[in-house]
């Protein structure tokens, strides 16, 4: 008698529990009348973590966060309640799940600070002001010219020539 309590006492009710999964799962397996090779493939895992998680080897399985997933997927395809596998998996390792939380992107940060789109607008108002006084200088310098009655401001089309040229006779065209 005293044999079979200290084996009682040597057994683990988280233990048990954990090996109760693996069981669980096992024989809903072949109840599917399913190999470890075919859940693994539709799992897309590795067979060894499938019997690993039906032997439960602990130093053969990853991560628990991982293996809750794994036991998730396992319990939807041979028809088990995935959410209490995955709890009742979460007790055995004697810590809750970790919270879940949304994480954004992280944003990078420039190596040189970019000005604000205002102090960029403005500067391409700027530029833009400034060649198109640029540009608008001739024409305003001709206007200037005309308005203050400076004589000397040739008009579009017209050459005047020196006064000598003026007064010799023209060769006539030989078509005349």
């Amino acid at each position: 008698m005293t044999s079979t309590s200290s084996s009682d006492e040597g057994v683990h009710p988280v233990a048990e529990e954990a090996a109760a999964i693996g069981a669980r799962l096992r024989a809903a397996r072949n109840q599917c009348d399913l190999k470890i090779e075919q859940v693994a493939q539709q799992l897309h895992l590795n067979p060894g973590i499938i019997s690993a998680i039906e032997n439960d080897d602990k130093a053969a399985l990853p991560e628990p966060i991982f293996v809750q997933g794994y036991l998730r997927s396992y319990a939807r395809l041979v028809g088990l309640p995935a959410d209490e596998i995955a709890h009742r998996y979460c007790g055995t390792q004697g810590n809750d799940p970790p919270p879940l939380s949304v994480v954004g992107p992280r944003r990078k940060t420039p190596m040189l600070p970019l000005p604000s789109a205002r102090t960029l607008r403005n500067l391409i108002l700027v530029l833009l002001l400034g060649i198109l006084a640029w540009l608008a200088y001739p024409y305003v310098k001709q206007i200037m010219m005309a308005r203050g009655g400076n004589t000397e401001v040739q008009q579009p089309g017209h050459l005047d020539l020196p006064p000598a040229y003026e007064n010799e006779p023209r060769p006539e065209s030989p078509g005349e």
